[in-house]
């Protein structure tokens, strides 16, 4: 139970959606809120693996980053009171959609394409976003909308607000908490 009174769950809640939806960006401030920690897998490939992200992209293409990304979703299963800010392609292997779910509470953070491509287009650390044209971008986003629906236990439109999407988010995980009961 929270300062609040509300029953939260000890598992990670853990946040998905595209690219520059807002995973980070919600997710450190709902870590303060409920007083767990927050993690971001991106952070962590990078610190378990000494690579950057395009280091390991370079090495050994997307698929060496998708098999080391797996390794990193069995670590957040077994993470504890933490918010957790999963990469935009985490979710849409099924291994790793399917371990997630079953640990923690997934929650799907919808952006709309336009707001996360105009962010996107800044950012030179993205190889995926480099070597893709809007278009492919776009088609991936769309792509990738039904598989963070199939494992997200609750989806948040994240168009107001930090404040408001961290409200939202609280609000849904307290009210499908169940309490602990045991001794």
């Amino acid at each position: 139970m929270n300062s609040s009174g509300n029953y939260l769950p000890s598992s990670p809640i853990i946040l998905c959606g595209f690219m520059s939806s807002g995973k980070t960006t919600v997710g450190r401030p709902l870590a303060r809120r409920l007083g767990y920690e927050f993690a971001d897998t991106d952070e962590l490939l990078m610190e378990t693996y000494g690579m950057t992200i395009p280091e390991i992209f370079k090495r050994g293409g997307e698929t060496y980053f998708r098999d080391l990304e797996h390794e990193i979703a069995k670590k957040v299963c077994s993470m504890k009171n933490t918010v957790v800010s999963t990469g935009g392609g985490m979710l849409t292997f099924p291994q790793n959609g399917e371990i997630l779910s079953r640990c923690g509470f997934v929650v799907y953070l919808e952006k709309d394409f336009e707001e996360c491509y105009s962010r996107l287009a800044a950012q030179e650390n993205r190889p995926i976003v480099q070597s893709r044209t809007k278009e492919e971008l776009r088609h991936m986003y769309e792509d990738r909308i039904p598989l963070y629906r199939r494992y997200a236990a609750f989806s948040i439109r994240n168009h107001g607000t930090v404040e408001d999407a961290v409200n939202q988010i609280v609000s849904v995980v307290s009210r499908n908490a169940q309490p602990d009961i045991s001794v």
